[in-house]
């Protein structure tokens, strides 16, 4: 039972750490701290915005990692949030914290993607390049909250508005329709 508990956080630390391999990105530790390029890079204007895309097939794959990085919020952050796995005293909340973190870290890492791929695209660029890093920032910090157990559950609904907010404006802005998906165990 222990080394079943044990198996997702694991698992989803080595998918976002292999997905981050790769020359110049940005470790996890510096995402979930919120030292990203949201924390320090000024808001984004359409004339940093390519022309043309650079990145093939640059909105399929925003649109990929938006997905695990959302579908990974909703099952492991949100979804325990709402049913209160999180409150002090609930059966299973050092669980719910533990896989929280994980999934917190995996899709920061997987946002971080999506962002990059954004600047590769002129219509998602336009549209989402601002959204984008705030919410990414946001899960950063909520990573980083997971981890040391200092959360503030009320950021979590934030963090689920922010995330509703970039799937709208993707669709309707960017035609990007974001369908998530969930890392999860088979079996």
């Amino acid at each position: 039972m222990f080394r079943r508990v044990l198996v997702l956080p694991v698992l989803l630390l080595t998918l976002a750490g292999a997905s981050g391999c790769g020359g110049g990105g940005k470790s996890a530790d510096n995402v979930a701290a919120g030292r990203g390029a949201a924390a320090s890079s000024p808001a984004a204007s359409p004339s940093s915005c390519p022309t043309e895309t650079t990145k093939k097939f640059a909105k399929t794959r925003f649109v990929a990692d938006a997905g695990l990085a959302f579908g990974a919020f909703h099952r492991y952050i949100w979804k325990p949030y709402q049913a209160g796995s999180f409150k002090q005293g609930a059966n299973g909340r050092t669980k719910a914290f533990a896989k929280a973190a994980a999934a917190g870290l995996f899709a920061a890492n997987r946002l971080n993607a999506a962002r990059k791929l954004i600047g590769a695209d002129p219509k998602l660029c336009k549209a989402l390049k601002v959204p984008a890093e705030k919410v990414s920032a946001m899960f950063g910090s909520l990573a980083g909250k997971f981890k040391s157990g200092q959360l503030d559950p009320s950021e979590i609904g934030s963090v689920g508005s922010a995330v509703d907010g970039l799937k709208s404006d993707a669709k309707s802005q960017a035609g990007a329709d974001i369908k998530e998906k969930s890392p999860s165990l088979g079996g």
